[in-house]
């Protein structure tokens, strides 16, 4: 009898065995698997993440971009633009600077309004020609000053941004025949830097952390 009891002593030891080892390697696959679904979860986040860096195309624009960007506020009055004279913006209003940008542009050289807006002025200004067009409140009630430029389009016409309103010609003191000067105020004596209304705005989307 007592081998008897000895062999089934040793197959009930060799039972609870497996039966140790089947919960082993059960819950092992039970981590393999949650490891796996922490793994998809996490590639999924950054899926998300790197979506939400996508730019936001602006309707004027059909193209792609890691950065969101939006459509610039104002456009180069002259094609191809080529900067000749940068702003330089005066320590004090009544000192002297340059309230403006030059622009390189030959005499007949066509000028699109760079925003939407109303001709304000067409005429002569201390001997200079000068155009003005008035943005107005969608623009932050700016105006834009040109010359030496003559206009095509009467005073009050309302031009949209790229449409053709004048062309380079006439008198100044900036350009004669080789530049348009590109003014653009703010207020009554205020102005900015016309370059910087030209830049598009780009934005980075960050991701809550």
């Amino acid at each position: 009898m007592q081998p008897t009891s000895r062999k089934g002593a040793n197959m009930n030891d060799r039972g609870r065995r497996r039966r140790i080892l089947h919960e082993l390697l059960g819950r092992r696959r039970d981590k393999e698997r949650r490891v796996r679904f922490t793994m998809a979860c996490m590639a999924c986040v950054a899926m998300l993440s790197a979506c939400a860096a996508v730019m936001v195309v602006s309707p004027a624009s059909a193209h792609s971009s890691s950065v969101a960007a939006c459509s610039a506020m104002m456009r180069w009055p002259v094609e191809q633009a080529r900067m000749v004279g940068a702003f330089d913006a005066p320590d004090k209003p009544w000192l002297p600077g340059h309230r403006g940008v030059d622009l390189a542009a030959v005499e007949g050289a066509a000028v699109v309004a760079p925003a939407d807006g109303v001709v304000a002025f067409a005429g002569k200004v201390a001997g200079k020609d000068v155009v003005t067009i008035r943005h107005g409140d969608a623009q932050g009630a700016l105006t834009s000053t040109f010359e030496p430029a003559v206009a095509e389009k009467a005073v009050g016409t309302r031009v949209g941004k790229g449409e053709r309103f004048a062309h380079a010609e006439g008198e100044s003191d900036h350009c004669d025949g080789e530049c348009l000067h590109w003014g653009l105020k703010t207020g009554e004596r205020d102005y900015a830097d016309p370059a910087g209304k030209v830049r598009p705005v780009r934005i980075g989307l960050k991701t809550p952390r």
